[in-house]
């Protein structure tokens, strides 16, 4: 039995978007992993609990010099021309981190300029990969990405020049929320790094980590693969609560953006034995402290979900605590022929397999909207994967809304085109793009031209600007009864 609690009401700004298994994580093909860097010195196990946070520098630098870069003046003559806009539709696109896009001022530059090009008004970037940041003031230690300009806070120049002048850009940070290492043996330079404080050289009681039913922790092949935090482990839900927090405390954001927020799509459930987590769920059920369950235990699977879910509210919940008027966003998976009935969802890969159930973070109210990642090709079968996702999608999209995630990555710019003309035909919230970096499936690493060139045809779609639509008014946060 739910209980409903209305917490709070107002008219709130509404906003925009992420691929990681691709772009978020998406269905196919699965994302780039970061590249390896040195091993550290162990560094001694603190509890977060205990931790203050404070900005982390990079093991090599003890100090960051920001770039400085002044915003262009807006013209006073063009700002008191007022532009006839197209009804309200979120248009946003994925900015990821592993690719170049925002990790210079005149990556920046570019970025911007090519969405107000294309008539977008919205943009999510990947503002956290593995655990690290590519913004100065966080608890988390600076991205060891070489690609990113020493001293640069990408985070707030981006914020600087969205912002200005009259055709304001949203910026959505994008986190990659789980994921928090992606090297098997190499670990982060930074001896602050949480992998290297709840990792796998901690003691056992003291890890966060993710482990499989057979105590492996390393989730992939022996060559690609990712460390995942465990939702189960309340630490390590604190502390990835604390990090959207932080950012959210030093940044004048639009909306915060979670990725990778479910367990691992590998090895039929086998994932989430954490040994905190297993010894919380025998204690909640008054099982043996000695026993561990099996994969499939309905009671043990569901209790999993459930933790997903108790990270997504506590999110949610402490954001609008502190910043009511920012978007708090989720990219949630679709993957395979989709549900045709509601009754079809708990069949579904994120229910059943990765225990991401978004169905229910849209009844209950604990998102602003999702962007579903319905990444398919606009050619045989998938088509019609597609269309049957996002039918569904807007269909089911409970107390909140859905706004469409199109895997343009996936296609030419014929099928890119198709699939935006069909989804908005459907009436979301709006649409997203998966990426900037590779606009369609024949401009990976697109040159300067060529990305131009699908900004005029996105513009062909989106003849005018249009703005982003409201927020909810309503935050309604259903949760279990005791």
């Amino acid at each position: 039995m739910l209980r409903l609690c209305v917490l709070l009401s107002g008219c709130l700004a509404f906003v925009g978007l992420a691929f990681v298994a691709a772009g978020p994580l998406a269905a196919t093909p699965p994302r780039p992993t970061p590249t390896p860097t040195e091993r550290p010195t162990p560094a001694p196990v603190v509890s977060f609990r205990t931790f203050v946070p404070t900005p982390v520098a990079s093991a090599t630098s003890t100090a960051f010099v920001p770039l400085v870069a002044t915003p262009t003046a807006v013209s006073p003559t063009l700002a008191a021309t007022p532009e006839a806009l197209d009804p309200p539709e979120l248009r946003a696109v994925w900015v990821d981190a592993f690719h170049d896009g925002f990790k210079t001022p005149a990556q920046v530059d570019d970025l911007v300029a090519w969405a107000r090009a294309a008539n977008l008004n919205a943009l999510f970037v990947q503002v956290r990969r593995r655990g690290d940041a590519y913004y100065l003031k966080s608890i988390e230690p600076r991205s060891e990405d070489p690609g990113l300009a020493p001293g640069f806070d990408a985070l707030q120049y981006l914020i600087d020049r969205a912002h200005q002048g009259p055709r304001r850009l949203q910026v959505h940070a994008w986190l990659a929320t789980l994921p928090i290492w992606g090297e098997r043996d190499m670990p982060p330079t930074s001896p602050g790094h949480a992998f290297n404080l709840r990792g796998p050289t901690a003691d056992l009681a003291l890890t966060w980590l993710m482990y499989r039913d057979d105590g492996e922790a390393w989730a992939g092949t022996e060559s690609s693969g990712i460390y995942y935090l465990d939702p189960g482990n309340p630490d390590a839900r604190d502390f990835t609560t604390e990090v959207y927090l932080n950012l959210l405390r030093n940044y004048d954001v639009d909306g915060i953006h979670m990725d990778q927020v479910r367990y691992y799509e590998g090895d039929a459930l086998r994932w989430g034995y954490n040994p905190t987590s297993v010894a919380i769920f025998n204690g909640t059920f008054g099982r043996d402290p000695e026993s561990v369950p099996a994969p499939a235990d309905p009671q043990w699977v569901a209790w999993r979900r459930d933790q997903v879910t108790a990270l997504v509210r506590s999110i949610y919940t402490r954001a609008k605590a502190l910043k009511p008027n920012v978007a708090v966003t989720a990219a949630v998976v679709t993957w395979g022929k989709g549900p045709r009935t509601a009754d079809d969802w708990e069949s579904q890969p994120a229910y059943a397999s990765v225990l991401q159930d978004w169905r229910s973070w849209l009844r209950q109210g604990i998102v602003d909207y999702l962007l579903p990642m319905d990444y398919y090709r606009e050619a045989g079968l998938q088509a019609g994967w597609f269309d049957t996702w996002t039918r569904w999608e807007v269909t089911n999209a409970g107390n909140r809304g859905v706004v469409l995630g199109l895997g343009t990555y996936l296609n030419s710019a014929d099928g890119a085109l198709a699939q935006l003309g069909r989804a908005r035909a459907l009436g979301a919230l709006g649409v997203a793009f998966y990426s900037y970096a590779v606009p369609t499936a024949d401009l990976e690493n697109a040159s300067a031209d060529e990305r131009q060139a699908f900004a005029a045809q996105l513009r062909s779609v989106f003849a005018r600007p249009a703005p982003v639509p409201d927020l909810p008014t309503t935050l309604v946060v259903a949760t279990p009864s005791p």
